[in-house]
């Protein structure tokens, strides 16, 4: 942990130019990354991932917090990186499809949460125009959390979190309470609730390897070549996807990594480094956006016309914001590191998964190499 919260350091303290003021908006903290532990096969991740979206649902609809709805957000998307390795084994197709939906939702409240963030920062250093300009956006912007979140609650109290570890058949049914609809009918009719469930080889452990192995080559191919053809752009689908294939190589390399299969620690953090660059640059996007959505409405334009044209001064200073963060993101280069690290885990995982060992299919401890003393971080240039 100490390894990967420098590497985390190092990476943000030459990415990050001196005096940048950029609202940073990580996908998640230092603390909330997966801890380096003893192994665990996937059942044991999935039900650990189960108690922590679990956890955070609740506290989202007990309290709204704004790390609450942070961390569910995540917490399904580590979940959908890990029953995407299931995809040959059993059908979880409708159980990623509930995590996105559930994710999406959040999502509504989170973007509000990340407006007033990014508003409350520019307040804090700019004149007394500019901040009267930018306390008027967040006015508007709070008025519209709030009424969102209730919605977004509404809709999470009729959710089932268990659900979909039951159709997974990691969770009993017995002790869980559910909606017909949350499950598929074979469940119900298949499942005895008082049999056992054996987590540690709920699945072949070697056949999800093998599988691994073939969705980390895919992955880091399709991120390769993104990030290869990437020029600077201030076109939102094309920042968006290159974001969503550094996304899937990252939750994916923490997934098989829990697993057992080799450290990516160095690795992780370059990720997530360009993660937080281009995403600091989509919330400007949609901060952006939501301003020019309000002032268009003839309803609201008509009774606030003053103040609709501090909002747009306030929206084309986040514009000069907006590009300066594109001159700082291109050209993307990644680091060899990456690379390496994705090539020597898709082959511990290939050997893993054609091993024909009678031992119990845990993965066992497998010591890392060494690590390239080269910095693996991001130059201000590469990034």
């Amino acid at each position: 942990m100490k390894a990967l919260t420098a590497a985390m350091a190092e990476a943000k303290e030459i990415i990050t130019p001196e005096g940048d003021t950029t609202v940073t908006e990580p996908d998640v903290g230092i603390s909330e990354l997966p801890r380096v532990t003893a192994p665990r096969t996937l059942g044991e991740i999935i039900l650990s991932q189960l108690a922590s979206l679990r956890d955070y649902h609740r506290g989202v609809i007990e309290t709204g917090s704004v790390d609450a709805v942070h961390k569910m957000r995540v917490t399904t998307r580590r979940l959908q990186a890990s029953l995407d390795l299931l995809e040959r084994e059993m059908k979880i197709r409708k159980h990623k499809k509930q995590l996105r939906s559930w994710r999406r939702k959040l999502s509504t409240v989170r973007n509000y949460d990340v407006f007033l963030e990014l508003i409350e920062k520019e307040a804090l250093n700019k004149r007394k125009t500019r901040r009267a300009q930018l306390e008027l956006v967040k006015a508007i912007l709070q008025d519209r959390r709030v009424r969102r979140a209730v919605k977004v609650t509404q809709f999470l109290q009729e959710i089932n979190i268990d659900a979909i570890g039951i159709g997974l058949g990691l969770i009993s049914s017995s002790n869980v309470s559910f909606s017909s609809e949350d499950l598929p009918g074979e469940i119900a009719t298949n499942e005895s609730p008082d049999d056992p469930i054996d987590v540690a080889n709920f699945v072949d452990e070697r056949k999800v390897a093998a599988y691994a192995a073939e969705r980390l080559d895919q992955r880091l191919t399709e991120f390769q070549a993104l990030a290869a053809l990437s020029l600077p752009t201030n076109d939102p689908t094309e920042l968006h996807q290159l974001r969503i294939a550094a996304k899937r190589v990252r939750y994916l390399l923490e997934t098989v990594t829990q697993m057992g299969f080799g450290d990516a620690s160095r690795a992780l953090a370059w990720l997530r480094t360009l993660q937080d660059r281009i995403g600091d640059w989509h919330d400007l996007e949609a901060l952006e956006e939501e301003i020019v959505l309000i002032v268009s409405s003839r309803e609201f334009l008509k009774q606030h016309f003053a103040e609709s044209s501090q909002m747009l001064q306030a929206a084309a200073h986040l514009q000069t914001k907006k590009e300066k963060l594109v001159a700082k993101l291109f050209p993307v280069k990644a680091p060899r590191l990456l690379e390496v690290t994705c090539l020597r885990i898709a082959r511990t995982l290939r050997r893993y998964s054609m091993s024909h060992s009678k031992s119990a299919s845990k993965t066992p401890v497998r010591k890392p190499r060494k690590q390239n003393s080269e910095n693996p971080s991001l130059s201000v240039e590469s990034v």
